[in-house]
Order: C-alpha cells, then sequence, then structure tokens
C-alpha cells in the first residue's frame, strides 16, 4: 500500500508539473489567458519597449533608408503582442495595453502614437475613420471598397501592395496587414471575445458585416512615413 500511495503521488506531482509547463507555454500565445500581461507582456516592458523603438527610429534617415517601409512595420509587429488581449469598451481610452479598456478608434491612434507618430490621439480616434485615413495619409494612398461585396473586397486586397493598413469601416476601425502569406485584420473588437484581436481577415465577421470600407496606406507613402520620422 505504501508503494501505491507514492506513486499517487508522485503521478499527480508530475502530472501538475506538465499541466503547469502546457500552461505557461500557451500563456505566452494566448492573450485571453490569465497571466498573458502580469508576466510576459508587462505596462513596464511595453514603456522599455517604446524607449527602445524611439531610440531606434530617431537614428532613421528617409533619404538613406531604402528599406523604411519594413522598418515601421517591424515596430508595428514589436507592439502588437503587448496589446492582444486588453479589454475592448465603447469608451475605452487607455494608454496602457493589459490595463483598463480600450475603443477601436482609441485603439488605431495609441498605436501610431505609441509609434511615434505626432497626431492628436484623441481628437482622431472620435472623428469618422475616413477622417481619421484622410490625415494620416496621402490621397493617392486611400482606396475605398464601398460598393464591393466581401468576396471582391478580399480578392481585391489581395491584388494589392504588401504593409500596413488603416481599415475604415461603418462604425469600426482597426489594422490591415498584409504579407505574401496572410492577410491579417488587427482591432479592438465589438464582438466576442471583446478585446484587442489578430484575426484572420478572409473570416472575420467584423469585415463581413460592414457595407463600407476603406483603406489608407502607411507603407510606401511619403505623408505618413513624415509624420513617423519627423
Amino acid at each position: 500500500m505504501p508503494i501505491r500511495r507514492n506513486y499517487i503521488k508522485y503521478f499527480t506531482i508530475v502530472s501538475m508539473l506538465l499541466l503547469a509547463l502546457v500552461y505557461i507555454y500557451f500563456m505566452k500565445r494566448t492573450p485571453i489567458l490569465w497571466g498573458y500581461h502580469q508576466f510576459y507582456f508587462t505596462p513596464k516592458k511595453y514603456k522599455h519597449t517604446l524607449l527602445r523603438l524611439s531610440s531606434e527610429r530617431n537614428k532613421l534617415d528617409s533619404d538613406k533608408q531604402p528599406n523604411l517601409d519594413r522598418v515601421f512595420i517591424q515596430h508595428f509587429r514589436n507592439l502588437m503582442p503587448f496589446w492582444y488581449g486588453t479589454r475592448y469598451s465603447f469608451y475605452g481610452q487607455t494608454h496602457t495595453p493589459g490595463e483598463g479598456e480600450i475603443a477601436c478608434g482609441y485603439f488605431v491612434t495609441t498605436v501610431l502614437e505609441d509609434l511615434g507618430m505626432e497626431i492628436d490621439r484623441n481628437r482622431l480616434a472620435q472623428v469618422a475613420s475616413e477622417e481619421m485615413i484622410k490625415e494620416l495619409v496621402s490621397i493617392k494612398s486611400i482606396k475605398r471598397y464601398s460598393a464591393y461585396e466581401f468576396e471582391d473586397f478580399i480578392e481585391s486586397v489581395g491584388q494589392i501592395d504588401d504593409g500596413l493598413y488603416v481599415v475604415g469601416l461603418d462604425t469600426h476601425t482597426g489594422f490591415l496587414l498584409k504579407t505574401q502569406q496572410n492577410l491579417r485584420f488587427i482591432h479592438a473588437s465589438g464582438r466576442f471575445p471583446f478585446a484587442v484581436i489578430n484575426e484572420n481577415a478572409h473570416t472575420s465577421v467584423t469585415l463581413q458585416k460592414s457595407k463600407y470600407r476603406i483603406l489608407g496606406r502607411f507603407t510606401n507613402d511619403h505623408k505618413a512615413m513624415k509624420i513617423w520620422l519627423q
């Protein structure tokens, strides 16, 4: 009997350790799990990341930087893991990912401000998404898809240049990140799970339901890059 009890005890301990390791592994990658912001993508680490990216941006020269767009996208990608899982609220205005709540417009303008773009975060977060996009990028970098069915919209976007875009919808806004392999819709979602998420644009209900869609391209846009580096 003592041997059997010891076996059960050790089995239980080993099982709990394995479960803990599995949880920690997924906690790094799943923003909805408890601990994501408390241990891995903390506010303190976010501040350090902002300082590092600011230092890198200050060293850039738009006239001598052939891959400026790629640097901009990389900076964007460096910030996104901190924001995933931040709770959504229609009136949310938090500056700190993982703390408080954020609305869709404030998510876009806060990220852009944290990337180093000198913008009026509050005002742009509250205007119509088309007005926000017009102020951020040049006219030639704006494309409207108001008369497109969703499938036609996805097909058309599949033919545009890779890069980072702000997308404006009927009553929503977010980022579209297009690469050769993926088209991702990154936004503070007013649908489940009511948080900042990174989802496949092809299956996004939010994109599907909107009757109006407008894209503003940051990459390869002189106006946007000038705002970023000024």
